[in-house]
């Protein structure tokens, strides 16, 4: 029987982003061991910032440059024009981020962990490189793979040789950065000798203007970053860096949830778009096949992490006397995969059925919503506290995007 392309492509693109979640909990039980839960949360802090960041310079990039690409995939020459143009807005961003990024942390006396923060630059620069969007365009998911794979390698090889100490703590996500920047800088000479890149003024142009037409695109995505990542950073300045590696562990657990939820949301909404667009009767039963399908898959996989979460939490060398209680945080944390779930399914039908607009005020509406309940309740309850703000968010946002689709004339229920 022969295999669709498209369930291929799916499975190649799932074993390259299966290594982001691999790595992750390969290093960690060893920076735990070594760098203790409070030098954990440091590093994760730093590196949320960096992600933030990172969303910045991705800017519109995996929006409409991956639509740009694949639609004009055929056409060299209007492959070598885009590719320049996104690579030069990419850059006068990463520029600006990394210099107003260095003066902040050396000129502002509170900002502490200055050598972890400086160190962490290298991330930046790797996302800046970071091909993927430009892949994705042109369906090359072995690639995106192959990349993911030797990079995460490299970064896990110098985690365990050079990370020895306590102290060595401040290194570690220079390693992940260096890891990217090597592998992904390859690729970069790659595509500039395949499609001639070459910079001039006209891309210059081209890639501010981009910049201004797509800054909404880029505020709303830079919305769903702080979002995701901005809760250790609030944990770390309220319950202190230990409370937030701790933080580290436990989201990093349901984080492989999140990841297999987005992959499904990609994978599943093209077609969803297509069928909805051709006859929307049909097109929501497919899009109640899908997410039922997903969401049966991941509270099986919520009632597994239930069951074992001692021996789970077992792996990572947290060193706590009260174990008990990391075990109902964990408990209490898999709840937001399962919520997150339907409010991924209502957010994708509403850009199937064009309420785009009403869905970037949502957004907007939920990440301040967020700042707001996450320092109320991590001031609370501490570390508790941050799941309990995610939990209500998300139930929040589902009774938005529920509420919105309602008012949609002629919706088949």
């Amino acid at each position: 029987m022969r295999i669709s392309p498209k369930i291929t492509n799916f499975f190649i693109y799932g074993l390259g982003q299966s290594i982001n979640l691999l790595s992750p909990l390969i290093v960690m039980p060893f920076l735990i061991r070594v760098c203790k839960e409070d030098g954990l949360g440091k590093i994760g802090i730093s590196f949320s910032i960096c992600l933030i960041l990172s969303g910045i310079i991705d800017y519109s990039s995996y929006l409409n440059g991956t639509k740009d690409i694949v639609i004009n995939k055929k056409d060299d020459s209007f492959l070598s024009n885009k590719i320049t143009d996104i690579y030069t807005y990419k850059f006068i961003i990463f520029v600006i981020l990394t210099v107003l990024f260095t003066l902040i942390v050396l000129s502002i006396p509170s900002v502490q962990e200055k050598k972890l923060l400086l160190l962490s630059l290298p991330i930046l620069l790797s996302q800046l490189l970071n091909p993927n969007w430009l892949l994705q365009g042109l369906e090359n998911f072995k690639l995106i793979a192959i990349l993911n794979i030797l990079s995460k390698a490299i970064y896990i090889a110098m985690i365990f040789l050079f990370i020895k100490n306590r102290e060595d703590y401040i290194w570690a996500n220079f390693y992940l950065g260096f890891s990217g920047v090597l592998v992904y800088f390859t690729s970069f000479l790659y595509f500039i000798k395949k499609y001639k890149l070459r910079c001039t003024k006209q891309n210059i142009k081209n890639g501010l203007h981009i910049m201004k037409t797509d800054f909404n695109i880029c505020i709303s995505e830079f919305c769903l970053s702080i979002y995701q990542y901005f809760p250790i950073l609030i944990i770390g300045y309220f319950a202190g860096n230990g409370a937030a590696g701790i933080y580290r562990v436990i989201e990093q657990i349901f984080s492989i949830f999140r990841t297999f939820i987005f992959m499904f949301f990609n994978f599943s909404y093209p077609t969803v778009c297509f069928e909805v667009e051709k006859n929307l009767k049909k097109g929501i039963k497919v899009w109640k096949l899908y997410h039922l399908t997903n969401l049966a898959i991941i509270i099986s996989l919520c009632i597994f992490v239930y069951i074992f979460s001692d021996y789970i939490l077992s792996y990572f060398h947290v060193a706590t006397k009260d174990k008990q209680s990391l075990i109902v945080l964990l408990r209490l944390a898999i709840l937001v995969p399962i919520l997150l779930v339907i409010s991924q399914a209502l957010r994708q039908l509403m850009f199937a059925l064009n309420l785009s607009s009403v869905y970037t005020r949502i957004i907007y509406f939920s990440c301040i919503l967020s700042i707001v309940l996450l320092s109320t309740f991590v001031y609370l309850f501490g570390l508790k506290g941050s799941f309990m703000a995610m939990i209500l968010v998300e139930l929040i946002v589902i009774s938005l995007y529920s509420f919105v689709l309602s008012k949609k004339r002629h919706l088949p229920t």
